[in-house]
This record gives structure tokens, sequence and C-alpha cells, in this order.
């Protein structure tokens, strides 16, 4: 399974996410920051605080997390939605 390297915090709620493979996801999570779980990374310093164990990025000691298996389903959901937008529109 996939590691992750390293993940760098980006502006507007995004993180760089770089894998052990060299693959590289841009993960958005500016739509995340409005729920519950999420909420408290409107505070841009904590947002940019963010940090990875191999298989999760995490914040504040890990009291936010979000697993390497849930930022494949995110990616692979928007990407999803993306291709069907796009059907739709031909």
């Amino acid at each position: 399974m996939a590691k992750i390297r390293d993940v760098e915090a980006k502006y507007g709620y995004r993180l760089l996410i770089e894998l052990d493979s060299g693959n590289v996801i841009y993960l958005n999570l500016s739509d995340k920051v409005e729920t519950v779980r999420f909420h408290d990374l409107k505070d841009v310093k904590l947002f940019d605080e963010v940090e990875t164990d191999g298989y999760s990025v995490y914040w504040d000691y890990k009291r936010i997390v979000i697993s390497l298996s849930e930022i494949f389903e995110m990616t692979s959901i928007r990407h999803k939605e993306e291709t069907e937008n796009k059907q739709k529109v031909i």
C-alpha cells in the first residue's frame, strides 16, 4: 500500500500530498472546513500545521485525522463528479 512521504498546507485550505510512489495529490478541503468534523481547521494557523505519520495526515497531535484511504476516497469521488459533469455538458 502507498504511504505518504510529505504533506504541505497550501492557500485556500488545500493540501499537497506526496506519496512514496512519487505521485502527488492536491486535496481541496475548503468545503470540509464547513463541517463539524473539520471546523477547527478554519483557523489557518492550525491548518498550516498539518503533519503526517505516513498513513494519515493530522493536526493538533492527531485530534483531527484524515487517513490515506479517506484521501483516496475523497479524490476518487471528486474525480467521478467532475467526469459526470463533463458528460452532462456534452
